[in-house]
């Protein structure tokens, strides 16, 4: 949460960043929106504590360990030493203005991954020298894949024992189907590493001064009778010839030269790297620039801000303008597509993506302008919810720090207060905009996990409401319901840890202290058959008949090819939503069916539970209708259709299965083993010693039910006194047992 008041320290810390946005960059040319993603624990925070150190914009470095980082501001990530929220700051390096945001590595804080790759424009992931590709750091990349977000690669804890560059690419080339690139190699292995080597410029660089922040650069020449040296520059030499050809295959200039077998000067080969990693969002990104360091010891931050600014893309880039937008009407008509310049000059257009509650000021907007220029006061017209919105104040955040602004540019990402019907993954434009445009919103993950909330009182009931109200507008993941049935309040989240944050938060923000059931898995149920169904709705409401006819198939989906399970709706052959396509079925009609199947996929007949992975292909030749017929005929005609349909279609109970990682010492392999075997009905995948972990430590890979892991952590913790660790993401849904 933002705060007015906070420590001197903290204060003095943050506050450089925050007042230096008056002095920002007006090109858009030179602004990098940038985020920084890995799996739990590879050093990301630790990363971008140095960044902000080396670039001024603090004048102390705070380290995880001590509970005193920027961007962990968060009791709760204090306490834990992990990210829970993202977090953005703005600071200055060589000219450049660098928005960056820093992202949890915890799957059950996805959310907070997903709504800051949206807004990015090129990310930095971070790689654990040692573990190597890790469970989180999948996640991370597909989420940056699906929104066709540029990234390097920065290869991290060099200085531990078991760190290996080379076996972190060769793990990042095979998990990812790309092609590593790397611009630097390490000088010295594990306890001896000591700088690294430019194989673009030839330059060894160390680093020097109490914290770091020397960087000095020096000539590689194969010194004459000093094997050391000499072994080094025919490495790196070595290095860039092969950075040349494998460049050269993604680059059509720089494959040109090669095929020349010419000379490729440092420039020359600068542009082509750029040009690799800025690529038109249609391509997919074949090869990643890999860099390497240990920001623990502060080595290889400032040439990985160097990266940042010479590969990365800017708004302007072709990787993000021109960019998407959907023209509607005010009914939300669907009207076309556009393609819209990152302008400033352009109309006004920009995309919330996180919404934090602020009990003095009110919900607090963070957002991104992708076109035009917001200023402060502004009316704006929220085009999602059609609803009309004042601003009453502007800011550039720090962290938990805000100034406020007299405006905002194109490509630049603040925070507003007064925007009250604003949620993640709305568009807002100039209210003075006759062009009604909406963005790609945001994906939410469905939640997995539920328990029962209730107050410890009556008088307080209110109080926990809005407390739940708020939590839940702050973070899609998290949803609060009512049981028809008991008319309790129940809350599902993400995970265990997400649902104890969350809680936590109750307690500490809200001063709130209800009682929490027990943790209950979020079923699904589908259907194992095939069917075609015709159903006729023809009754009387009070004297007047309402009649409609609805013909369809019903089939499953396969979980395989569907992971989050969402339904589809079809129309037979090469039929449309278009009104002139359906000569016999009104337009009307065919939005009334869609919407009785989709009011129907609520409750299944097995356990209440929401049906998944349905595909329905309607048939409008065989839909029919008469005088009598009306919308809310077909609607309701639609409903009670495929509740018949799915009674006859074998109907199945779903569970939520989890791709589970223990990391554990070794000597625990067989107490796991039997626990998740006899316990917990997992599928075992593999087990070993995995060359990319440390020394004495096996890891564990499982499929297992999320219903057997429901306080997993503290039963792992108890058999291995604390040694071992996992983490899980969800894979499927499968038939439950």
């Amino acid at each position: 949460m933002l705060r007015q008041l906070v420590s001197a320290r903290s204060r003095a810390r943050v506050l450089l960043a925050a007042r230096s946005f008056a002095s920002a960059p007006t090109d858009i040319a030179k602004l990098r929106n940038i985020g920084i993603l890995a799996h739990i624990d590879a050093g990301k925070t630790t990363t971008t504590e140095r960044m902000l150190f080396y670039s001024g914009a603090i004048t102390r470095m705070g380290e995880v360990h001590d509970g005193d980082t920027t961007m962990d501001f968060m009791p709760q990530e204090r306490e834990r030493g992990i990210t829970i929220g993202s977090a953005a700051i703005s600071f200055d390096w060589k000219d450049h203005r660098i928005n960056l945001i820093d992202t949890p590595g915890h799957v059950d804080f996805t959310i907070e991954v997903e709504r800051a790759v949206r807004v990015l424009d090129g990310a930095v992931a971070v790689f654990d020298g040692v573990a190597g590709v890790e469970a989180q750091t999948e996640t991370v990349w597909e989420q940056a894949d699906r929104y066709k977000v540029p990234r390097i690669a920065f290869v991290n804890k060099l200085d531990r024992e078991g760190a290996s560059y080379d076996r972190t690419l060769a793990m990042i080339e095979q998990r990812f189907n790309v092609v590593a690139l790397p611009i630097q190699i390490p000088m010295g292995e594990n306890s001896e590493f000591y700088g690294v080597v430019d194989v673009i410029t030839m330059e060894m660089l160390t680093w020097h001064g109490g914290d770091g922040e020397q960087v000095r650069r020096l000539p590689l020449l194969p010194v004459t009778g000093n094997e050391k040296m000499q072994a080094l520059y025919a490495k790196a030499a070595a290095a860039r010839a092969a950075l040349v050809e494998k460049a050269s295959d993604f680059d059509d200039v720089l494959g040109d030269l090669f095929l020349m077998e010419e000379d490729v000067d440092d420039a020359t080969l600068k542009a082509a790297l750029r040009r690799i990693t800025v690529r038109k969002p249609d391509d997919a990104p074949r090869a990643v620039l890999t860099l390497c360091g240990s920001a623990l010891k502060n080595k290889g931050v400032q040439p990985l801000l160097d990266a940042v600014v010479d590969y990365l893309p800017s708004p302007a880039d072709p990787s993000s303008s021109p960019f998407e937008a959907t023209q509607i009407d005010k009914n939300h008509t669907v009207l076309k597509t556009l393609q819209k310049e990152a302008d400033a000059s352009s109309p006004l257009s920009l995309l919330a993506f996180k919404v934090k509650h602020d009990r003095q000021r009110g919900p607090i907007v963070f957002f991104r302008v992708y076109s035009g220029t917001l200023n402060a006061k502004a009316q704006l017209l929220n085009t999602t919810r059609n609803a009309k919105e004042r601003i009453t104040r502007l800011m550039q955040v720090a962290a938990d720090e805000a100034d406020e602004v007299e405006l905002i540019t194109a490509g630049n990402i603040g925070a507003a207060v007064g925007l009250k019907n604003t949620f993640t993954g709305d568009t807002l434009i100039a209210a003075s905009d006759n062009t009604r445009l909406v963005l790609p919103g945001v994906e939410i993950p469905a939640p997995v996990f539920t328990c029962s909330i209730e107050s410890d009182s009556l008088s307080r009931q209110k109080e926990l409401d809005e407390a739940l109200q708020h939590l839940q507008r702050e973070d899609p993941s998290f949803v609060v319901t009512q049981d028809e049935e008991t008319g309790q309040t129940l809350m599902s989240g993400m995970g265990e840890l997400h649902m104890e944050i969350l809680q936590d938060r109750l307690k500490t923000e809200y001063k709130l202290n209800p009682s929490v059931g027990k943790m209950r898995v979020a079923y699904r149920e589908s259907i194992s058959a095939t069917i075609d169904h015709e159903f006729r709705y023809d009754t009387m409401l009070g004297t007047d008949r309402q009649f409609a006819k609805v013909a369809f198939t019903l089939a499953p989906i396969d979980p395989e090819s569907s992971k989050d399970g969402t339904n589809r709706i079809k129309w037979k052959k090469s039929e449309t939503k278009d009104a002139s396509l359906f000569q016999k079925l009104p337009h009307g009609f065919v939005q009334a069916i869609e919407d009785g199947f989709q009011s129907g996929f609520g409750c299944g007949p097995l356990t209440g539970h929401r049906l998944a992975y349905l595909e329905i292909t309607v048939d409008a030749a065989n839909c029919e209708f008469d005088n009598d017929s009306s919308a809310q005929a077909f609607r309701s005609c639609a409903s009670l259709a495929l509740k018949e349909a799915i009674e006859l279609a074998m109907p199945v109970q779903l569970e939520p299965m989890m791709a589970l990682l223990v990391r554990t010492p070794d000597r625990c392999v067989g107490d796991i083993l039997s626990d998740l075997n006899s316990q917990r009905r997992a599928h075992i995948q593999e087990v070993g010693l995995c060359s990319s972990m440390r020394v004495g430590r096996s890891r564990i890979d499982a499929h297992v039910p999320l219903a057997n892991m429901v306080g997993y952590a503290t039963a792992l913790r108890s058999k291995t006194q604390g040694e071992a660790d996992f983490s899980m993401q969800f894979l499927k849904y499968s038939p439950a047992l």
